[in-house]
């Protein structure tokens, strides 16, 4: 076992008794023993190195966990894309009882059966310190996410969650992508007790490095990626709206919220900010309309937040403004997104705005807005598409996707 010091650029061994977390690679469900020197760390992160033919056999039983360093507060499990044996997860959170944050990414975190599942459900019930959860990429059975965020969030005020990360990297090539994401069960974990929610969509790597094969056609031609990504339908958002405003489960001191992969109406947005006038970090994804009304009641929402600092809007457009956005003449996001007077007179009641950007869908190609405060003035702006010669452009997939969601929900 190597002991490496996470705030180290380098990668070279520490001494054990200076290390403050240490990463573990599994070929097996087997955790080795620990030295009596590490007895000091404060995060831990296994990650899987099961081969995949392997997985099935391996889901079959665990070596018994042995003790483990009782100061570590932060865990981390990466890539059990099978999840685990049905009584490791309980047994993990029995030798790391003082955990407060919890990562995991890349994974079935329920595994796939039901025992399996109801002692994912334990390990979270034995967390009785865990303040903080983020899951990057981890999917679940049906029933799983609801169950946990319903017991996280009935515990007293000083147990539940203070911090809350689900993020999705959306994957084109799936189409059922977003079906595979408990939209109705995510919003259980929302609790009084949150200072920052996040609900992300993040757009997949579209770096055109010719030596990543994934970029490289059959005939060898590097070969554009699809951008962008989608979100719910509007349809999906109600009952995260609900709990982010209900007197038994609205945050009372959120500070940081992130809803892009659920659509807000400009109604929700401004249902939402009412209630947390002291946001100061925004991310939605928003149903656009290429008018000067939709600018304005953005606007207008906002200002319910004085003290915010940063606001993304990710664009979730009508099929008026992805017809307008795809003709660059329209100047649909000049109409839809504040110009560098909106913003100074945003400024009046948002005195800490500092930043401002706005795409659509994460896209680069329909455009995107980009307001930076500098030196006292507001500097960048609105970069649109670019016009091809008979002024129309082509629309991201992302786009077509969304608009065939929209005409068949």
């Amino acid at each position: 076992m190597a002991e490496l010091d996470p705030q180290s650029g380098s990668q070279d061994p520490v001494d054990p008794a200076q290390a403050q977390g240490a990463q573990i690679p599994l070929p097996a469900f087997a955790i080795p023993d620990f030295p009596p020197e590490a007895k000091e760390l404060k995060a831990l992160t296994l990650t899987s190195d099961i081969k995949i033919d392997e997985y099935p056999k391996q889901l079959e039983s665990f070596t018994p966990i042995p003790a483990l360093p009782q100061g570590v507060q932060s865990l981390t499990l990466e890539l059990f894309s099978l999840g685990y044996p049905a009584g490791f997860l309980s047994a993990l959170a029995e030798a790391l009882p003082h955990v407060r944050s919890f990562d995991a990414y890349s994974q079935l975190l329920c595994g796939i059966t039901a025992e399996a599942q109801k002692d994912a459900v334990t390990f979270f019930d034995k967390l009785r310190d865990l303040r903080a959860i983020q899951l990057l990429d981890v999917f679940a059975r049906p029933g799983f996410f609801q169950t946990v965020g319903e017991k996280l969030t009935a515990r007293a005020r000083d147990q539940r969650l203070m911090f809350l990360q689900f993020n999705y990297t959306f994957r084109h090539e799936d189409e059922d992508f977003l079906r595979r994401i408990p939209a109705e069960e995510l919003p259980a974990f929302v609790n009084p007790s949150l200072v920052m929610c996040s609900f992300n969509v993040a757009a997949p790597d579209n770096t055109d490095d010719p030596e990543d094969p994934t970029n490289v056609s059959e005939e060898g031609e590097v070969q554009q990626k699809p951008e962008g990504v989608m979100a719910f339908h509007k349809s999906h958002a109600n009952h995260l709206v609900y709990t982010l405003t209900d007197e038994k489960t609205a945050p009372t001191a959120l500070r940081a919220l992130n809803t892009t992969l659920y659509t807000f109406t400009v109604d929700d947005l401004e249902t939402v900010l009412q209630k947390h006038p002291g946001l100061l970090m925004i991310s939605v994804t928003l149903e656009i309309e290429p008018t000067e009304m939709c600018k304005n009641r953005l606007l207008e929402a906002l200002r319910h937040c004085p003290e915010i600092e940063r606001v993304e809007i990710v664009g979730n457009p009508t099929l008026e403004f992805s017809m307008a956005v795809m003709n660059p003449r329209r100047k649909a996001l000049d109409h839809t997104f504040p110009s560098a007077d909106d913003m100074r007179k945003l400024e009046e009641s948002c005195p800490k705005l500092t930043h401002f950007s706005a795409t659509i869908l994460r896209t680069t190609s329909s455009g995107h807005v980009e307001w930076s405060k500098e030196g006292g003035s507001w500097q960048g702006g609105i970069t649109t598409p670019a016009l091809p010669d008979d002024g129309t452009a082509d629309m991201p997939p992302a786009l077509v996707a969304t608009l065939q969601q929209q005409t068949t929900v």
